[in-house]
């Protein structure tokens, strides 16, 4: 039961169920993204191999969340010097890192997407309220930058900073975006969705919910202190 006192209060939490009902969100639930995932939860993983299996199961999970990418085809010059049709993007991809957490997904996102931009929000949560707060961002404000957005953000627990930057990306963009997270909880899931229409995710994990903290249950800590070794 949740303390009346805490930063969830009385805060009602939905059910997995009821989230998955909404069509909006994709589970990455390949054997190999559930042993990384294992790694990530496992509190005995040190900072490194922390990092490591995180940026694996990021990989894995953004492949997953660009399976549609739209491509268009062109002619080049083969190992023999003949004519080849090879594919390439036909839709121009940028990412929105949430900054500190986000950072896991930044070498994931430059290795699947070299030439994509990949900009960075910077988020600060009030621990007693859990109001998202921004304090640094580099995106662009005019529009045309983009035909679609991966908002990469590790661990979407109230959904609060990852709605705020949504809200902010909106501010010069109307197309698609997609959320990409390692671990959602049911909570941060309705709120993201609520809160903008145009919006999937795609996580590897849907947990169960969040404590009277705000912290993912089983969850897996706290992302960024164990990214960084804090």
């Amino acid at each position: 039961m949740s303390d009346d006192t805490s930063a969830m209060g009385r805060r009602a939490q939905p059910s997995r169920e009821s989230v998955l009902a909404t069509g909006r969100v994709q589970i990455n639930d390949d054997p190999l993204a559930k042993i990384h995932l294992g790694r990530l939860r496992d509190r005995a993983t040190k900072s490194l191999e922390f990092g490591q299996a995180g940026e694996v199961l990021a990989a894995h999970t953004l492949w997953m969340a660009l399976s549609e990418l739209r491509l268009q085809h062109e002619s080049v010059a083969g190992f023999d010097g003949s004519p080849i049709d090879i594919a390439r993007p036909a839709e121009r991809i940028a990412g929105v890192v949430i900054l500190r957490a986000g950072m896991l997904f930044s070498a994931p996102f430059r290795s699947l997407l070299p030439d994509a931009p990949l900009y960075q929000v910077g988020i600060r949560r009030n621990e007693e309220t859990l109001a998202p707060a921004i304090y640094t961002s580099n995106l662009p404000h005019k529009s045309g930058w983009a035909d679609r957005v991966v908002v990469l953000d590790p661990m979407v627990a109230t959904g609060g900073s990852t709605a705020r930057v949504i809200a902010e990306v909106r501010r010069s963009f109307e197309g698609r975006i997609d959320v990409v997270a390692l671990v959602t909880a049911p909570l941060g899931a309705m709120t993201v969705l609520q809160a903008d229409d145009g919006v999937q995710i795609v996580t590897a994990a849907l947990d169960d919910r969040l404590n009277d903290s705000g912290y993912i249950l089983p969850g897996l800590g706290d992302a960024g202190d164990r990214l960084f070794g804090t």
